[in-house]
């Protein structure tokens, strides 16, 4: 039984209704910001069922069944939901009308605006393709993928999670084969199945909006830093089996992450669904696929996309239907902790969670990794048990 997840960045979307970036981290009231520039109250913002951003390319039928939308009932779907929306008498309307038309324009052209033949180069409206910088910076870094407007949540958790656990291994998977006339091409690896070996060839160009050239999907941490955009293209290339350069992006919302860690770094599948074990057996499998608290094969986990009536994600600051990596574990006060992160690269979970710093060691030497900042947190095995769906390993 594989894993789904599949909702996107609204942090991300946020910064592409704006055209600039922010620094979430710094800013004390997000979600009241969030409310203002998307026009969504805070209390929908992160619910899959009301909020009209967050997962528009599916519907929960039940706990049990997805159905993932056609583009037209997707875009029908983000418009209806809008006109739905009610704020409370002592909320403040952020924009008027006008603004909610950009929001919905941006969500149903970056977003859900499919290429006329899947062999075709994909061009919707308001997109240039460019060439954003260096490849890398300096090494690959689990904290460097952020994730942009596009429901594959589960593909970036697991670019994070390949980058902690194995050192170096994604600068093995893209490597250099040769240059255009506008940019630099690259070979990237994938494995079908977790084991046939494909390569995908994929030049640094990336699309971007028209005119400000801000990011639309996955950027990296370090400005000037592409390789995150460069590994998300080419997997839209290949799972998309598009002969051009220029892949469309929405067809790959929404997926299993432990099955994308298998399919950059290969290897067997291992699922663990968090009902059928205990909270120290669920923490066990993290520290035996660990070294120094850190661990040396990719591991994810997912929230429910329906989830049971006893459980709040918004006051857990969770996302449901949502993939997270597991970076893994510590022990503290006689208290069990999974230490995970949100590809998002901020919004940390706030339940029994720990505060101050995280001590790892990498290959041979220790590292301090503050807590609560770029979407890190250490979170109590029990409540990671039960607010989490399942996890799962590639080794």
């Amino acid at each position: 039984m594989e894993a789904y997840t599949g909702v996107i960045n609204p942090y991300a979307l946020a910064e592409l209704v704006i055209g600039k970036k922010i620094k979430w981290d710094n800013v004390e009231e997000r979600e009241k910001l969030l409310a203002n520039i998307l026009n969504i109250p805070e209390a929908d913002i992160f619910d899959i069922q009301k909020s009209p951003v967050l997962a528009p390319h599916i519907k929960i039928k039940s706990p049990e069944e997805i159905e993932h939308l056609s583009q037209k009932d997707a875009m029908d779907k983000v418009v209806k939901s809008f006109e739905a929306i009610k704020f409370s008498p002592h909320e403040e309307i952020p924009f008027k009308a006008k603004n909610t038309e950009k929001v919905i324009d941006i969500v149903n052209n970056m977003i859900l605006s499919c290429a006329e033949s899947p062999n075709s180069p994909w061009n919707p409206p308001n997109v240039e393709w460019i060439d954003k910088g260096a490849l890398f910076d300096d090494v690959d870094e689990f904290n460097d993928p952020i994730q942009g407007a596009l429901g594959d949540c589960y593909f970036i958790a697991a670019m994070s999670s390949v980058a902690w656990s194995r050192p170096y291994a994604i600068a093995n998977v893209v490597r250099p084969s040769s240059w255009s006339e506008e940019s630099p091409i690259h070979k990237v690896d994938f494995y079908k199945n977790g084991s046939t070996h494909q390569k995908i060839e994929v030049s640094e160009r990336v699309p971007v909006r028209k005119g400000t050239h801000h990011w639309i999907y996955a950027r990296s941490l370090d400005p000037g830093e592409i390789w995150p955009a460069v590994l998300e293209k080419a997997y839209a290339k290949w799972k998309t089996n598009n002969p051009t350069d220029q892949p469309d992006y929405t067809r790959i919302a929404g997926g299993d992450p432990v099955k994308a860690c298998a399919e950059i770094v290969s290897g067997r599948r291992y699922y663990y669904w968090n009902k059928s074990y205990s909270a120290t057996q669920l923490w066990n499998i993290v520290r035996s696929n660990s070294l120094g608290k850190r661990t040396f094969n990719p591991m994810v986990a997912w929230t429910y996309c329906s989830p049971p009536a006893d459980i709040d994600y918004k006051k857990a600051g969770l996302v449901s239907c949502h993939a997270y990596s597991i970076l893994g574990w510590e022990y503290q006060n006689y208290q069990k902790y999974i230490v995970l992160r949100n590809p998002w690269g901020t919004h940390h979970a706030t339940l029994d969670t720990l505060s101050g710093y995280w001590w790892a060691r990498f290959i041979n030497f220790w590292v301090q990794i503050p807590l609560n900042r770029n979407g890190v947190f250490a979170m109590k095995a029990e409540t990671f048990k039960k607010y989490f769906a399942g996890m799962g390993v590639v080794r």
